[in-house]
């Protein structure tokens, strides 16, 4: 692997079989987590936009974007030989997964290639919620008012930077943690995420 591809994907619902993505943003670190370049692009879904009071996205908002198979080549290049790192690494796994079958391109992101900025935050940070802003707001990122994806790779990319930094320095709140599907990860996930 030679880094990190932060994701972050805004959708118009949960289930990436009946659902898609309406916006995709991805950023580039190299393995100490220095930024080495971001992208994001809105995507029009073909089908309602529903979910907007998550993300302020409407049908109007997406008309004229293009389609996830007009970027689906690009997608599956920037993740190409990358750790996959996201908060809820699964459902945004899930969804570019999906998209990218759907779109005829067959890309898989191994569960050994995730890195979740969520669970790592059972480990790394001190006791409290585990929502992007929350564990945000405990590692003292600073946040930014809207909820797209382009701003949220960035907090994420902000939160393995921290955990970084404290496996670094030794600072663990826990010893591994355990995902609501029974999951198990460890600390310095990312580091088998890598090779």
């Amino acid at each position: 692997m030679t880094g990190f591809a932060v994701v972050d994907c805004e959708t118009t619902g949960l289930d990436p079989i009946t659902d898609r993505i309406i916006e995709c943003a991805i950023i580039l670190l190299d393995e100490q987590g220095v930024e080495e370049g971001a992208w994001s692009s809105l995507v029009n879904p073909r089908i309602p936009v529903r979910a907007s009071f998550v993300h302020g996205l409407y049908d109007g908002d997406v008309a004229a974007a293009p389609f996830f198979e007009d970027i689906a080549e690009q997608v599956a290049a920037l993740l190409d030989g990358r750790a996959f790192v996201a908060h809820n690494a699964n459902f945004d796994a899930g969804f570019l997964e999906t998209s990218l079958r759907r779109a005829g391109i067959d890309f898989s992101i191994p569960a050994a290639q995730r890195v979740c900025t969520m669970e790592l935050s059972k480990i790394y940070l001190p006791e409290g919620r585990h929502s992007l802003q929350a564990a945000a707001e405990r590692a003292g990122i600073e946040q930014h008012p809207e909820h797209r994806a382009l701003a949220d790779a960035h907090i994420a990319a902000e939160l393995l930077r921290y955990y970084l930094r404290a496996e670094a320095d030794g600072v663990r709140y826990a010893d591994h943690a355990i995902s609501r599907s029974g999951e198990r990860t460890d600390p310095a996930s990312w580091l088998s995420a890598l090779s």
